[in-house]
């Protein structure tokens, strides 16, 4: 098996610490998902868990969630299945929560791995007092190893935070491949698709401003904007912009309902505010769809100006409407970027890669 350890090695035991474990919906859930199942795949001696570091499947208990999920990995890490912890963080309580679960896991000797998720933790981060700056920054430089999705979040993590360059893994986020989109069939509007939470963070008030710009609104185009979210606020705001009968708010979709609407679309908009490494992006680029994104965390290491994509600055709508024009004009231009962009996300962007890296990570770490 490609990338398995030696026969006769020890097992690993990991526990993947997010939100709500295996029912954690979002980015976060679908990378530690997609992780979870190459890892039983290629690497049979890593033995991953996903655990969650809340339990709100019980509404009733919801003051009790955290303490509930952190006695049950205390349990576990007692037990003695836990050689690694790998923690997802993002910004605000997510941080301050993981440190208590960090705090066990070293408890009972296991090893940490913080695994930095959550867009605009810089900012974040930035704005908390000196002690609280301290005590982030000391949790990041305590643990063994810690994973930023690119050279945005590795140079931050070192230059911000402090962390040892020696410590910090760069492993990009990876999504199995998909077969092509093949888009809207001929002589039919060109089909815009937006996945992600509806809101301001995500730009859906600056794509909704571009579509209602002359040089877009005369053009033939539908968009389907899948996520939850203000969405019934920017339903309002289609509508006074004269987009109710182009702009289709489904709101939140599963995996499935993910793929099913990738299939349909043409072009992918992707207009945030604050990003990290979306995983829509890949998603994307994995169906040959050529993607309009912003210059912002890692999606400029994701999308290549100019050859899979177009990227403009954020919050600006007349930067966004202009670079779908010229993707509307263009159908073969289209092709050619969103060919490009899955050679690329197979290239690069392979769940495949992902698991390997954290496998040999996993074993160095428990050796």
């Amino acid at each position: 098996m490609q990338g398995a350890g030696e026969p006769g090695e020890k097992p690993v035991g990991v526990a993947l610490l997010l939100s709500e474990g295996a029912a954690s919906r979002g980015g976060i859930g679908r990378i530690m998902a997609n992780l979870d199942e190459e890892l039983k795949r290629r690497h049979p001696d890593i033995r991953a868990c996903r655990h969650a570091a809340r339990l709100t499947e019980r509404p009733l208990l919801n003051h009790l969630s955290v303490p509930l999920a952190l006695a049950r990995f205390t349990a576990l890490c007692a037990a003695g299945k836990v050689d690694v912890a790998h923690v997802n963080i993002a910004p605000r309580g997510s941080t301050w929560r993981k440190m208590l679960f960090a705090r066990v896991a070293r408890c009972f000797g296991a090893r940490l791995v913080l695994h930095l998720h959550g867009s605009g933790y810089d900012e974040w981060f930035g704005g908390l007092g000196p002690a609280r700056q301290g005590a982030v920054a000391a949790f990041f430089r305590g643990a063994d190893a810690v994973v930023a999705m690119g050279g945005h979040w590795a140079g931050f993590l070192v230059e911000a935070m402090g962390v040892p360059p020696g410590k910090v893994h760069r492993i990009a986020n990876g999504v199995a491949d998909r077969p092509p989109s093949p888009g809207s069939p001929e002589g039919t509007p060109p089909v815009l698709v937006v996945l992600g939470i509806v809101g301001e963070r995500k730009g859906t008030d600056v794509l909704l401003e571009a579509l209602s710009s002359e040089r877009i609104r005369t053009r033939p185009w539908r968009a389907i904007i899948g996520g939850n979210g203000e969405v019934d606020k920017a339903r309002r705001r289609a509508q006074e912009l004269g987009l109710a009968g182009r702009v289709d708010f489904v709101g939140w979709v599963g995996p499935a309902e993910v793929d099913a609407i990738l299939r349909k679309g043409d072009i992918y908009i992707l207009p945030s505010r604050q990003e990290n490494q979306p995983m829509s992006i890949l998603e994307a680029m994995a169906c040959a769809m050529p993607v309009l994104s912003t210059r912002i965390g890692a999606i400029p290491e994701q999308v290549i100006e100019g050859e899979t994509g177009l990227l403009v600055p954020p919050g600006d709508a007349e930067a966004l409407a202009g670079a779908l024009e010229t993707l509307l004009a263009d159908p073969e231009r289209r092709r050619r970027m969103g060919h490009a962009g899955r050679e690329r996300q197979q290239r690069v962007f392979s769940i495949r890669a992902g698991a390997d890296s954290f496998a040999a990570l996993y074993r160095a770490l428990a050796r």
